[in-house]
């Protein structure tokens, strides 16, 4: 079962039980340790699923807090539509928003940004370099890095707009993310017959990748918020290009 039929079935069961009254407005969800544990999903999902639920009016989350049950009503706010079937048009669409959306987040983020949102923002770049080559969880972690620039510039717009359009989002990491693991494997396969098995190295790419990432967080570590705009939107148009997406709209210039 993919990560995000995960997400999609506990924050269902969540949203039930909260229409049902078993988690009553004006009190808190079970944690997220005992959430995972129910339903045998990693911690990365329970806060995929929370996060769904707070994005439809559903809960309050605050770190360390808990989530708080706010309304028993789900509010859908405003959605772009979600294709079934993601095409290169429908990426390329959500890669040319996202260019810009998540350059001027990273550049305020840089201004804003406190020391514990960077502590937050290097765990979870951690976290993910630990699970590069586990799928489910390097989802979860990068879309929580992109969401966490957002936080980081303490204006609620941004976070909120990221939060309506996260299956989008999560659709064009997902298809980065899936590209970048079947290239790995196709190298390592061209590898192993030409080298043997046992020379065969493993493909820089995924860590290529992960530096993209690092780069930006060292930039609005500097708060240098040009850099951290720029070095945003060079990982986006490179994640764009490694997907054979046409790129002639991002004309701005970018750091390489």
């Amino acid at each position: 079962m993919t990560t995000s039929t995960l997400t999609d079935r506990v924050a269902q069961a969540l949203m039930q039980r909260i229409a049902d009254g078993v988690y009553p407005v004006g009190t808190k969800l079970p944690s997220g340790k005992l959430l995972a544990a129910e339903f045998s999903v990693s911690a990365a999902v329970i806060r995929e699923a929370t996060e769904r639920l707070r994005t439809k009016g559903l809960v309050r989350t605050r770190q360390g807090a808990g989530c708080m049950v706010l309304s028993r009503d789900v509010n859908e706010g405003f959605q772009l539509p979600v294709p079934e079937m993601v095409d290169r048009d429908a990426l390329r669409h959500i890669y040319e928003l996202r260019f810009e959306i998540e350059g001027a987040a990273a550049a305020l983020a840089a201004v804003r940004a406190t020391a514990e949102d960077l502590r937050h923002m290097q765990h979870i770049l951690r976290s993910l370099e630990q699970s590069l080559h586990q799928p489910e969880e390097a989802l979860e972690w990068d879309v929580g890095f992109h969401r966490a620039i957002a936080e980081a510039t303490h204006n609620p717009h941004y976070r909120d707009l990221l939060a309506y359009l996260g299956r989008q989002w999560r659709q064009s990491v997902h298809a980065a993310r899936v590209h970048t693991l079947k290239t790995e494997q196709a190298l390592q396969t061209q590898q192993a017959s030409h080298l043997g098995e046992r020379q065969a190295g493993h493909s820089p790419l995924s860590r290529q990748v992960h530096a993209e990432h690092e780069q930006v967080l060292e930039a609005m570590r500097q708060r240098d918020p040009e850099l951290a705009r720029s070095r945003a939107q060079t990982h986006l148009r490179k994640a764009s290009e490694r997907l054979g997406l046409d790129t002639s709209a991002f004309t701005r210039k970018t750091a390489r």
